[in-house]
């Protein structure tokens, strides 16, 4: 639901705090800690489970503004709706609608990759490389057709692929946890890394979370809302920190800092081979293809109707509101194509730096939003302030602590381009289609 029109809330309601919950969980945890989790140790070290409570600290700061919104604007607009209320359908809403857009492109990228990364594990190293040049973006093509052809089975698939890797993720906690090879020395105080790593890692990583705000396009499905989305907004989070603090537990304890390095992508079927043999190692590999296919799924499904939905707000072109069939096709090459550019032009660190850029400023913003219509939301206005300081602030730090580590400058620049890039484009098409009404007889 645009912006610019009321929200009409689902006469029948079918959503109970069970089904909320599960749409926080399954759309928070997916590829994110399979893609990422490497890449948090080999910065964080000993404090990775800190980066990940950092993380979801800021989440949760958020989660409060998104359950103040969602009481008041319920409907599938989500995010678009709340900036729009707050901001109208200028440039700078527009921009940041954009942002949101794009930065859904960027992690489907990242999910893409680990995808390849993982089913590597079942292929002689000769060849992982050709492999990976080839699977990361077939997989990207392939669920866009599938999409395209078949919405309604890829929702319906989306609750037995969440069932699945979560059953995988949280065997790969048990078995870790009750090992007896596991070492907790790691993760004592004296293998951590400065607060300013801590944090900037857990910024790093913090892509890993953003999927909560998916509850809010299903607010209007919600029973007994003022209940129901408190409960699945701040359960969802919390659970999800819970299992990411658990899984890096395992992880450090039963691999060094060095060979968490080195298996960066492939980081969680590394650690269950030491205590669960090849058999985990390839459930795992196993868990993560299952949860990168459901995480790429989910931001097809979602993200594709954002520029529809823009589109009606005149903040794209009318193209990505056309239908065909009930599907926008427009909408489905747009997000694919840049996802695939994206893959074939920046590496693993930049790919997260930006996506989780991204987001903390969109939620930066939402969290303004929610401070600006507080005396409509019935918000303590200085809680979505804090939110939004705490998700800019974090921000900061995880660009300075790149800066601190000259070998990923480039990812600095991914993420200027991210930022520059969605106002530029609205800037440029606002011209354009004033230009062209102007011009008409």
């Amino acid at each position: 639901m645009s912006g610019s029109h009321p929200a009409h809330a689902d006469p029948r309601p079918d959503l109970g705090t069970l089904g909320a919950l599960s749409i926080g969980i399954g759309g928070i945890v997916g590829g994110g800690i399979f893609a990422t989790l490497g890449l948090a140790g080999s910065q964080a070290r000993g404090a990775t489970d800190l980066s990940f409570l950092v993380g979801g600290g800021v989440a949760l700061l958020t989660a409060y503004s998104y359950v103040r919104l969602s009481l008041t604007y319920p409907g599938e607009g989500g995010t678009v709706t709340y900036l729009n209320r707050a901001f109208g359908t200028g440039l700078f809403a527009g921009g940041l609608n954009t942002l949101l857009v794009l930065s859904y492109v960027i992690i489907m990228a990242l999910y893409a990759g680990a995808f390849a990364d993982y089913a590597n594990g079942f292929l002689p190293a000769s060849v992982h490389a050709t492999v990976r040049s080839i699977l990361a973006p077939a997989i990207i093509v392939i669920l866009a057709v599938l999409n395209f052809l078949g919405p309604g089975l890829v929702e319906k698939s989306e609750g037995l692929f969440n069932v699945g890797k979560l059953a995988i993720l949280l065997l790969f906690v048990v078995a870790g946890l009750a090992s007896p090879g596991l070492s907790l020395e790691r993760l004592a105080p004296s293998h951590w890394v400065s607060a300013k790593e801590i944090i900037g890692s857990g910024m790093l990583v913090f892509l890993s979370y953003e999927g909560f705000e998916l509850i809010a396009n299903a607010s209007d499905r919600i029973k007994s809302p003022a209940r129901t989305l408190p409960r699945a907004y701040y359960g969802s989070v919390l659970a999800a920190m819970t299992l990411y603090v658990l899984i890096a537990v395992v992880a450090i304890g039963h691999l060094s800092f060095e060979a968490l390095t080195v298996a960066k992508e492939r980081s969680v079927a590394v650690a269950a081979q030491t205590f669960l043999g090849a058999f985990g190692a390839a459930l795992m590999s196993f868990g993560a293809i299952l949860a990168t296919t459901s995480a790429i799924n989910a931001d097809f499904y979602g993200a594709s109707k954002l520029p529809a939905i823009l589109a009606a707000d005149k903040e794209m072109p009318k193209r990505y509101a056309r239908e065909v069939w009930g599907r926008h096709p427009a909408a489905l090459v747009l997000i694919a194509t840049q996802a695939v550019l994206i893959l074939r032009y920046a590496d693993l660190h930049a790919i997260s730096a930006a996506a989780s850029a991204g987001f903390l400023l969109v939620f930066a913003m939402v969290n303004a939003a929610n401070a600006k219509l507080s005396a409509k939301t019935g918000s303590r206005r200085w809680v979505s302030i804090a939110a939004a300081a705490a998700c800019l602030g974090a921000l900061g730090v995880m660009i300075l602590q790149i800066l601190d580590h000259p070998e990923h400058s480039r990812s600095l620049w991914f993420i200027a381009g991210l930022v520059v890039y969605p106002f530029l484009y609205e800037l440029i098409y606002r011209r354009i289609a004033a230009r062209t009404a102007s011009a008409r007889p």
